[in-house]
C-alpha cells in the first residue's frame, strides 16, 4: 500500500500503537459494540444482531454517539 499524504509520517501514525478498549452493551434489546469516549458517551462500533431490521434502524448506525446509562447492561471486550 502507498500512502500519499502532505502530513508529516509522524502525523498520520500518530495513535496507531494505541490499543482501543470496546465494550458490549445491550441497548433496546440489541447488543451492540461500542467504544467509551467519556464515562456518561460512547460511539457506536458494531451492531451484534441477527435481525436484519437492527442494521437498518439509524439509531444503531455505526459511528452514533448513545449515552451509556441508556444501555441496560455491558461487559468488556478488547479488538
Amino acid at each position: 500500500m502507498i500512502l500519499y499524504t502532505v502530513l508529516p509520517i509522524e502525523t498520520v501514525l500518530e495513535g496507531l500503537e494505541q490499543e482501543r478498549q470496546f465494550v458490549d452493551i445491550q441497548l433496546e434489546g440489541v447488543t451492540l459494540t461500542v467504544e467509551p469516549v467519556s464515562l456518561e458517551e460512547a460511539v457506536i462500533v458494531r451492531v451484534i444482531s441477527t435481525d436484519p431490521s437492527h442494521y437498518l434502524n439509524p439509531h444503531f448506525s455505526p459511528g452514533r454517539k448513545i449515552r451509556l446509562f441508556q444501555a441496560s447492561s455491558f461487559t468488556t471486550a478488547m479488538l
